[in-house]
């Protein structure tokens, strides 16, 4: 990889490479520095520490992550909103898949700076939009009598769950199948979902 222009763009996509292939704890600025052919010191034209290289990563994380699954929603639109959350969950762990670089720092508030808007907005458009559809679940009878944010938590926990699980390989030890066909098997049969229609 070579700098080719967009120096800050340019980090950023060296970072996700070098994340995808020693992990957030062993990146180093030099590193990433050295990946695109630029002196050491040309990071802190953009980025102060590592830290502020991470958060952008998982800004850029996040954006990505929620078209994800706004794709997966858009596929299975014809259904019913309780069974499109396997699905979810499914475009949840395919993501961690395809991205682990950007996964491992997207949810780890020690690495980067939590408390940066850009990261806040993007982080809160995500569950935002689990929110929304786990409200539109529930105006079709699933668990009404729940606060909605406490259930889209749980959603979200539950999924991610799995997803971790799965990508460090501790899934398999205690489910089958592990695939991603897995994962969509596993939610459903948590929601007593057989696609069939209301359990």
């Amino acid at each position: 990889m070579h700098f080719d222009g967009d120096l800050r763009h340019a980090l950023i996509q060296a970072a996700v490479t070098a994340l995808d292939e020693v992990g957030a704890d062993h990146l180093s600025l030099r590193d990433v520095a050295r990946r695109i052919g630029v002196s050491h010191t040309a990071p802190a034209h953009h980025f102060t520490d590592k830290a502020g290289l991470l958060t952008a990563v998982a800004v850029e994380g996040f954006h990505l992550f929620a078209e994800h699954l706004g794709d997966a929603l858009a596929a299975t639109r014809d259904g019913q909103p309780l069974d499109q959350l396997p699905a979810l969950a499914r475009a949840y762990a395919e993501f961690a898949e395809r991205h682990p670089g950007r996964f491992e720092v997207m949810f780890r508030p020690a690495l980067i700076r939590p408390d940066d808007p850009d990261y806040q907005r993007a982080g809160d458009a995500a569950f935002a939009a689990l929110r929304e559809h786990i409200g539109l679940c529930q105006r079709q009878g699933w668990r009404p009598d729940v606060p909605t944010a406490t259930l889209a938590a749980a959603t979200w926990a539950f999924s991610h769950g799995i997803a971790t699980l799965r990508m460090h390989g501790s899934l398999a030890g205690h489910h089958l199948d592990s695939s991603l066909d897995g994962v969509e098997l596993l939610v459903s049969t948590m929601l007593g979902r057989s696609g069939q229609g209301p359990a």
